[in-house]
C-alpha cells in the first residue's frame, strides 16, 4: 500500500498526510527524495530534519536561529551521523516506527482542522529525544540552554 510515494510496510496505511500543512508536507516528500538520493529505504527523523535543512519552511527556520544554530551546520551534523548506503532492493520508502508514532501523535494532539507544521514536526523529535534527528539538535540545544 503507498500513499504520497510512500510504502507503510509493515504498518497499515496511514491517512494522516491530510493533517500536514503544505509546508509539512513539502518537507516530506524532500525527505522521501533525500531517503533516495542516500540509498535509504526508510524514512527516518534524520530524513526529516535534513529535508528541512536542505529548504528550511520559515518556522523551522525561526526554530533554528533559535537554537543558534544555521541550516548547514545541523545538514553537515546529519550527513556525518547518517548511516551509509544500502544494499536493499528498491521497493519504496517505509516509514520508521519512529516516525509513524510522531506522526500518529502529532495528529491526536492537534484538533481536527488544524494543520501541522514543520516546527511541529521539529518539536515532536526533540520532545521523542530518540533517532538521529533528536541527537543532532541535542548538541544545539544543549549548547543553548548551557549556562553562561
Amino acid at each position: 500500500m503507498s500513499s504520497a510515494g510512500f510504502t507503510f510496510h509493515p504498518y497499515r496505511e496511514i491517512a494522516v498526510f491530510t493533517r500536514f500543512s503544505q509546508a509539512a508536507q513539502a518537507v516530506i516528500h524532500l525527505a522521501e527524495q533525500e531517503c533516495r538520493n542516500a540509498s535509504h529505504y526508510f524514512l527516518g527523523t534524520e530524513h526529516l530534519l535534513l529535508a528541512m535543512a536542505i529548504e528550511p519552511p520559515p518556522d523551522a527556520l525561526e526554530y533554528f536561529r533559535s537554537i543558534g544554530a544555521q541550516p548547514w551546520e545541523i545538514k553537515g551534523a546529519l550527513r556525518a551521523a547518517m548511516d551509509p548506503p544500502c544494499e536493499h532492493p528498491w521497493e519504496g520508502v517505509i516509514i520508521t516506527p519512529r516516525v509513524k508514532m510522531l506522526f500518529d501523535r502529532l495528529a491526536s494532539e492537534h484538533a481536527e482542522g488544524e494543520l501541522i507544521g514543520p516546527v511541529d514536526l521539529l518539536h515532536a523529535i526533540v520532545a521523542d529525544g530518540g533517532g538521529v534527528a533528536a541527537r543532532v539538535l541535542a548538541t544545539w540545544t544543549s549548547r543553548s540552554t548551557a549556562p553562561r
